[in-house]
C-alpha cells in the first residue's frame, strides 16, 4: 500500500471521526444548518460516497485520485479552522478527544494536500 493511500485513509477516518462527534455536539445548531439532524445525515451521505470513491481513485493513482486527496486533505484542515479558529466555543469540540482528532486531522490533511498536490504536478 501506497503512502498516500496510508494518508488518505488516515484523514478520512479523522473526519469521520470528527463527524461523528459533529452529530453529538449538534452542530447544525453551531452553524446554524437547517434540517436538524435529518438534513445533516442526508448531507453526509454523498460525502461518506465520495470519500470511499476516493480511495479507489487514490489507490490507482489517477488524476481523479489526487484531486480527491486534495480536497480531502482540504478537508482535514477545515475542523481546525472552523472550530479553532472561526467559530470558538468552550462548550463544544473542546474534550482531550475532540482536540487529538482535530489536530490530527490537520496534520493528515496537510500531508495529504502537499502529497496529492505534488503527485498532481
Amino acid at each position: 500500500m501506497k503512502i498516500i493511500t496510508i494518508l488518505y485513509i488516515v484523514n478520512a477516518t479523522f473526519l469521520l471521526l470528527h463527524e461523528i462527534e459533529s452529530a453529538y455536539e449538534k452542530e447544525w445548531e453551531i452553524l446554524k444548518l437547517p434540517g436538524k439532524i435529518t438534513g445533516f445525515l442526508l448531507l453526509h451521505i454523498p460525502i461518506i460516497i465520495l470519500l470511499f470513491y476516493g480511495l479507489i481513485e487514490i489507490e490507482r493513482n489517477s488524476a481523479v485520485g489526487l484531486i480527491f486527496g486534495i480536497i480531502t486533505g482540504i478537508g482535514g484542515v477545515i475542523p481546525f479552522i472552523v472550530h479553532k479558529i472561526i467559530v470558538k466555543t468552550t462548550n463544544n469540540f473542546n474534550l482531550l478527544i475532540s482536540n487529538i482528532i482535530i489536530y490530527l486531522n490537520i496534520l493528515s490533511g496537510a500531508g495529504l494536500l502537499f502529497l496529492s498536490a505534488r503527485l498532481l504536478a
